[in-house]
């Protein structure tokens, strides 16, 4: 992830948005709640009642298998 890039974390059930990921952070709203939060974050989708969670750091890069020769 580029330093100025931002990714959505949606819901895994019901794609609700449930916060940004912005410089190794994660920006949760909900209502007139803000909160900036890093590390590992678990939320409860306000429209479907999911558990979720995700890491304020960007995942590691998939590994790729060699091409062959």
């Amino acid at each position: 992830m580029k330093p100025h890039e931002e990714t959505e974390w949606r819901c895994r059930k019901c794609g609700a948005l449930l916060g940004i990921r912005r410089a190794g952070r994660v920006h949760v709203k909900h209502k007139r709640a803000q909160f900036v939060v890093r590390g590992h974050v678990m939320a409860v989708c306000p429209r479907c009642a999911e558990l979720n969670e995700t890491d304020s750091a960007p995942p590691p890069p998939a590994e790729q298998p060699w091409p062959a020769a």
